[in-house]
C-alpha cells in the first residue's frame, strides 16, 4: 500500500508540473430588483472562471481522495478605493484516482452587486499546496447605470444547461447554467448556446407594438447576419424576460464573429440591442446549404474584410522561435495598438489560449504591416517595446503593461512631462501633454493631456487617473484622489488641467 501511494504521488507530480495556474476568466453584467426600492434595478456582475486541473498541485486526504485547495482573492476598486472584496478557499471535488483527475473540470461562478462607474477587478488565485503557483488577472470595465427604458443585459455564452434545481452557484431560472469561460468556440463545439435578459419592456408605448426580437451571428457589429444564422420572434409586453436559445454551428467557418440581439418596433426600427464578440475555430466545417453558400461566396468576393483562412507553415517564420508563453507576451504588447475588435480577440486568446491560432494572429499582424518582410516589422516593433520596458517596468510588471507604458506606445513620447513628486497636499503625480495625437481610428486630437498618480510613496509605478482623450480614462472627480487634504488650488494639476 505504501508503494502504491508513492507511485500515486509521483503521477500527481507528473501531471501537475507547471509554472503557474492556468485559468480562463470572464464576466457578464446583469441587473436584479432592488429589495429596498420597488421598480429599481441594481447591477449584478457574474464573474466566472475555469481552471486547468493539470496546473494545480494535489494531496491525499485521510479518506484517500485527491484534492487541491485554491485561495481566491477578488478585489473591485474604483477611484475612491476598494468597493467590494471577496476572499475564500475553493476546494476541488474529491477524486479517487488520477484518471478521474485528468478529466476533472474546475469551474466557479460568483455574483457581485456593484455600483455604476469605472471598475477595476483583480482576481488572484494561489495554490495552497504550492504558494508560488499563482494566477493573477486585472480587468477594467464600465458598469452603466440602469436605463429608464427597455434595455438588455450583457450576452453570455453557455457551455452547459442542466435541468436541476440543486443549490449551486450555477443555479439560474431553475436550471444549472454553466457559462463558457472564454468567448472561443473550437472545433469540438457544435452548438452555440446564448443567454441574456431584457428589462423594462413595459415602458414601450403601445403604438410601437408588435415588437420583434432578433438574435443573429454576423461578421461585424453593424452588419447583417452571416449565412442563415438568424432567429426572429414576436415579443409581448413584459417588465423583464429571458433571451435564450442556440445555433448549430458545425457549418460556421473559422473566424471572428459578433453575436447580436436586437429589439425592433413594428416598423422594424431598432429600440435596444446588445452584442458580444466571439471566435470560432472550425477545422472541418460542414457545407452550407446551396443558397446560403452562394450568398456567402458573393459576400466574400465583394468584402475585403471577409476572413480567408490561408494555410502557412509557421515553422518557417520568425514566430516559430518563440514559446507559447512568449507568444502570450507578444499579444499583450499588441494591445495598445489594437482597436476594439483586436483588443477583444487578444483578450479572448489570453483567457483561453489556442496556440496555433495565436501564432497565426501575431504573424498576420506584422504581415499586414510589411507584406514583403514581416520579420523586419516585428524587429522594429520590438525595439519600441524594449524602450518602454527600460523606461516603465515596475515591481515585476513589464513596461508595456503599465499605464504609462501603454500610453507611450499608443501615442509616442509626450511633448511635455510635468513630474510632481512632493507637492504639499497631493500624492506624487505626472502630467503628460501632447500637442497633437492620432488615435487608432485616425481621429486627430490637439492639446491632449494624461494625468497619472502614484498611490503609495516609494513605489515607481504610476496609474492613469484622468485624460482629455475620448476612449481613455476620464474621471472628473480626479481631485478627490489626487489631493490628500481637500482642495489644492496652487497645484500644478490645477494649472494644466483645471476643469478639462
Amino acid at each position: 500500500m505504501v508503494r502504491k501511494a508513492g507511485m500515486l504521488i509521483l503521477m500527481l507530480f507528473y501531471i501537475t508540473r507547471s509554472v503557474a495556474i492556468d485559468a480562463s476568466v470572464s464576466h457578464t453584467l446583469f441587473y436584479k430588483p432592488d429589495p429596498a426600492q420597488t421598480g429599481k434595478l441594481l447591477p449584478e456582475l457574474e464573474a466566472y472562471w475555469q481552471i486547468n486541473p493539470k496546473t494545480l498541485h494535489y494531496n491525499l486526504t485521510p479518506e484517500k481522495t485527491i484534492v487541491a485547495r485554491i485561495k481566491t482573492d477578488i478585489l473591485f476598486t474604483d477611484s475612491s478605493g476598494i468597493i467590494r472584496e471577496d476572499h475564500y478557499i475553493l476546494q476541488t471535488v474529491p477524486r479517487t484516482n488520477v484518471q478521474e483527475l485528468r478529466t476533472h473540470s474546475i469551474l466557479e461562478l460568483r455574483r457581485y452587486t456593484l455600483s455604476p462607474g469605472f471598475i477595476h477587478m483583480k482576481l488572484v488565485m494561489t495554490d495552497l499546496n504550492d504558494s508560488t503557483n499563482k494566477f493573477s488577472l486585472t480587468d477594467t470595465f464600465t458598469i452603466p447605470a440602469p436605463a429608464n427604458t427597455v434595455y438588455f443585459s450583457g450576452l453570455q455564452l453557455l457551455d452547459t444547461i442542466i435541468p436541476s434545481a440543486a443549490q449551486t452557484n450555477f443555479l439560474k431560472n431553475g436550471v444549472q447554467q454553466v457559462p463558457e469561460c472564454a468567448n472561443f468556440l473550437d472545433d469540438n463545439k457544435q452548438t452555440l448556446n446564448y443567454y441574456a435578459e431584457r428589462y423594462l419592456t413595459y415602458k414601450i408605448a403601445k403604438t410601437e407594438y408588435p415588437l420583434f426580437q432578433r438574435v443573429m451571428i454576423s461578421k461585424n457589429d453593424d452588419e447583417a447576419y452571416f449565412a442563415s444564422f438568424n432567429k426572429k420572434d414576436s415579443i409581448k409586453e413584459e417588465s423583464s424576460a429571458r433571451v435564450s436559445g442556440n445555433f448549430a454551428i458545425s457549418s460556421l467557418p473559422s473566424g471572428n464573429y459578433t453575436l447580436r440581439v436586437l429589439l425592433e418596433n413594428k416598423n422594424h426600427d431598432p429600440i435596444a440591442s446588445q452584442t458580444l464578440f466571439f471566435q470560432r475555430y472550425n477545422k472541418h466545417p460542414t457545407p452550407l446549404v446551396p443558397d446560403t453558400a452562394k450568398a456567402v461566396a458573393a459576400k466574400s468576393a465583394s468584402d475585403t474584410g471577409f476572413e480567408k483562412v490561408t494555410i502557412l507553415n509557421l515553422k518557417k517564420t520568425f514566430i516559430a522561435r518563440y514559446s507559447l508563453s512568449e507568444v502570450r507576451a507578444i499579444l499583450k504588447m499588441l494591445l495598445p495598438f489594437s482597436d476594439a475588435v483586436g483588443t477583444s480577440t487578444i483578450r479572448n486568446f489570453l483567457k483561453k489560449p489556442d496556440e496555433l491560432y495565436m501564432r497565426y494572429y501575431v504573424y498576420n499582424y506584422f504581415l499586414n504591416i510589411d507584406k514583403d518582410d514581416p520579420e523586419k516589422a516585428w524587429k522594429e516593433f520590438s525595439k519600441k517595446i524594449e524602450n518602454v520596458i527600460d523606461l516603465y517596468s515596475s515591481h515585476g510588471v513589464p513596461g508595456y503593461e503599465t499605464d504609462r507604458g501603454i500610453i507611450f506606445l499608443r501615442y509616442g513620447k509626450p511633448d511635455d512631462i510635468i513630474t510632481v513628486e512632493s507637492e504639499n497636499g497631493s500624492v506624487p503625480y505626472e502630467i503628460w501633454r501632447y500637442n497633437q495625437i492620432t488615435q487608432i481610428n485616425r481621429k486627430e486630437i490637439t492639446d491632449a493631456f494624461f494625468l497619472f498618480y502614484r498611490q503609495v510613496q516609494g513605489l515607481s509605478d504610476f496609474r492613469i487617473l484622468h485624460s482629455s482623450v475620448d476612449g481613455e480614462a476620464k474621471n472628473m472627480n480626479w481631485r478627490g484622489t489626487l489631493y490628500t487634504s481637500g482642495s489644492n488650488q496652487a497645484s500644478r494639476a490645477e494649472e494644466y488641467i483645471g476643469n478639462r
